[in-house]
């Protein structure tokens, strides 16, 4: 039912100074809020977010907070 209404959300032609629609925004909030404190941390679509690291080709090394089931992007250096 929820992925009816972000679904839903998502088609409303309104965007953010930042670009996001009101569905994004609502995952944002309820990730903040709620989901990074539940074990495993969960996005409002339900799925689970996952913190994933890497390293550049110049050795420098950097991580990305990701929704797996939606690809929204939380967090990243």
């Amino acid at each position: 039912m929820i992925k009816l209404i972000l679904n839903l959300l998502e088609k409303i032609p309104y965007r953010t100074r930042f670009g996001l629609s009101i569905s994004d925004e609502l995952k944002v909030i309820y990730y903040w809020k709620f989901g990074q404190y539940k074990r495993p941390q969960r996005c409002l679509c339900g799925g689970i977010v996952i913190t994933r690291t890497y390293i550049n080709a110049g050795g420098e090394a950097g991580w990305e907070e990701s929704c797996d089931d939606c690809q929204m992007l939380y967090d990243e250096d």
